[in-house]
């Protein structure tokens, strides 16, 4: 028995060891981000990477959980060949932005980071522009100082949702530091559960292949796996109440969103009193990646007013 025992303990052991050594020994090519942008500092000795193109009124791109600047691409070129000047960077921790230096993992954190890129940016009247995590950013940054801000466009925000599956103990196990890391020491498996994830993110449409290469390039970063660990952790869907918010908002949700369904969309139309919505039929999550000339579109009318 105890023979037994101690060879399916020596199997398991070598289950967990040799898959990381294998590919430790024989690498697997990962893909890079594309080229940096500009350092922007933010406080507190930290930076992000800014992508910024074009001339004109200014728009602000906050990507969500997890995410990079590179996931606005295709929206940006489009805003910034119409005379604006566009700017997506990296939210702290992601991409080629600097590590988060403390344990502040918070959506308020990320608000004030991106107060203080509108201000080092000397930016005034923006559209700020926030992808699911980012959507709630935007909304939060506008309660705490909306000096700078001139209107918000959600695309797909997060926000209150109540009738939200509570995570299970199984899903903390699986995004838990130790499972996490050991995934991405093999990257098949790592590769495997993205695509998972990117099937939910598309509701199951086809994942351009650009965005799959993002992914993995953001993925392969320690830096970007801590910071989705632990934001992902302390994200909860209860808001902020978008009811004190003055600036015009526009709300963009598509009607097959898997990832934050349409109701979320639908509540910060009801609560914000100067907002609109849109809602794109057939829509994923992904809106910017997959209807980016529907999205630009919607953005340069919304800021020209």
């Amino acid at each position: 028995m105890r023979r037994w025992i101690l060879a399916v303990a020596a199997l398991a052991m070598a289950t967990i060891a040799l898959p990381p050594l294998f590919f430790a020994v024989f690498p697997v090519e990962v893909p890079d981000l594309p080229a940096p942008g500009r350092r922007i500092p933010v406080g507190s000795g930290v930076a992000v990477n800014a992508l910024v193109q074009g001339d004109g009124s200014p728009v602000v791109l906050v990507h969500g959980l997890p995410g990079t600047a590179y996931n606005w691409q295709a929206v940006t070129d489009r805003l910034a060949g119409r005379g604006h000047r566009v700017l997506a960077y990296d939210r702290v921790g992601y991409g080629r932005s600097d590590r988060r230096p403390a344990g502040d993992f918070t959506v308020d954190a990320n608000a004030v980071e991106l107060l203080a890129l509108l201000k080092a940016e000397d930016l005034r009247d923006a559209t700020v522009v926030g992808w699911s995590y980012g959507g709630k950013t935007a909304m939060t940054a506008a309660l705490i100082d909306p000096a700078r801000i001139g209107r918000l466009v959600l695309v797909g925000s997060a926000g209150l949702w109540e009738s939200a599956p509570p995570p299970s103990r199984l899903f903390s196990i699986l995004f838990s530091a130790p499972v996490v890391e050991w995934m991405a020491a093999v990257p098949p498996l790592f590769r495997g559960m993205q695509r998972g994830m990117g099937l939910q993110f598309f509701s199951e449409q086809p994942v351009p292949g650009w965005f799959s290469l993002q992914s993995q390039a953001n993925f392969a970063l320690a830096t970007t796996r801590h910071t989705w660990r632990r934001e992902a952790a302390r994200f909860r869907f209860d808001g902020p109440d978008p009811a004190p918010i003055e600036r015009p908002i526009l709300v963009i949700h598509g009607d097959d969103d898997r990832v934050i369904p349409l109701e979320v969309g639908e509540w910060i139309h009801a609560r914000a009193p100067r907002s609109e919505l849109l809602v794109v039929k057939g829509g994923s999550h992904a809106l910017p990646a997959t209807h980016p000339a529907l999205v630009a579109d919607r953005i340069e009318e919304f800021a020209a007013r």
